[in-house]
């Protein structure tokens, strides 16, 4: 058994001489195929066997490649930390989105100023109320176990729940312009496809810590991943709205499917916001 897995390891992954030409083939047939106007013949089928192949075997070299750096980074004491201590790495993805949402709010604020446009105005008061959030949190997030008592901590989850109620007046806003108006977000050239592929990881990495982080019974790191999964829900329902308006069908089919992602957003945003805020001021009436 062992031996076959080890035959199919080499034939799936072989070594960077096979490699190379492997992937040098397959993107000259790729070429011939797309150039050539062979979509349809057989010759494409097995040009898209082959760069299917290449592309495995190619991600398997780069993975072996970048092994001996990769143990070179882990041996950094930043990274360490970041590795071992759940509260360092919540804090650590609080202050790097910070900035990134804080210029989001500025540059949706300037664009609603230039150019008198409530949706733009709508964009930059989420991303300001979502700037808020992160910096009430960055700021009350222990960085160690023990460094907040229980009682603070339930309270800071309780006003995080406060923040994401109001954030979710700007999210309903956005659903209004998008349905009602025809609003909608738009990422030129091949971008969508790597904005589907962000929005799809953050929401993979959303629910798996926030499921991940219920061991550590901190209602702090609870409302932290809650935040982000917000902010995953939203960035699904930005990319379908941009998919509809570059792929979708007629304005009847956007609008049911608009709506329809809208409302269960909302919804969401709501439940977790109200679960933070109820379950947080129970919780405090035991600890009194």
């Amino acid at each position: 058994m062992r031996q076959g897995l080890d035959k199919i390891k080499r034939w799936l992954f072989p070594p960077w001489w096979a490699t190379l030409p492997l992937a040098a083939v397959s993107a000259a047939a790729l070429y011939l195929t797309f150039t050539r106007g062979l979509e349809e013949t057989a010759l494409a089928y097995a040009a898209y066997l082959l760069s299917a192949y290449a592309l495995a075997a190619a991600v398997g070299l780069t993975v072996r490649a970048c092994r001996p750096l990769w143990r070179r980074v882990r041996a950094i004491p930043l990274v360490v930390r970041w590795r071992e201590d759940a509260y360092f790495r919540v804090w650590a993805g609080l202050a790097l989105s910070f900035p990134l949402n804080l210029c989001y709010a500025g540059l949706w604020t300037t664009y609603a100023a230039l150019r008198s446009s409530f949706w733009d105005g709508a964009q930059g008061f989420y991303y300001l109320l979502l700037c808020a959030v992160r910096l009430y949190l960055l700021r009350r997030t222990p960085k160690a176990p023990g460094d907040m008592d229980r009682r603070r901590e339930l309270k800071v989850c309780r006003w995080a729940g406060c923040y994401l109620m109001t954030l979710n007046l700007a999210l309903l806003w956005l659903s209004v312009q998008i349905v009602r108006e025809g609003q909608s977000y738009d990422y030129p050239g091949t971008l969508i496809y790597a904005a589907a592929g962000y929005s799809f990881y953050c929401l993979t990495i959303a629910v798996v810590n926030l499921v991940k982080y219920r061991r550590f019974h901190s209602p702090v790191l609870s409302a932290s991943r809650a935040v982000s999964l917000t902010c995953a829900a939203v960035s699904i329902f930005s990319l379908e709205t941009a998919m509809l308006t570059r792929f979708g069908g007629d304005a009847q089919f956007r609008a049911v499917m608009t709506s329809s992602t809208a409302a269960a957003v909302c919804a969401l945003v709501l439940g977790i916001a109200a679960f933070l805020i109820i379950s947080s001021s129970r919780k405090l009436k035991h600890c009194e």
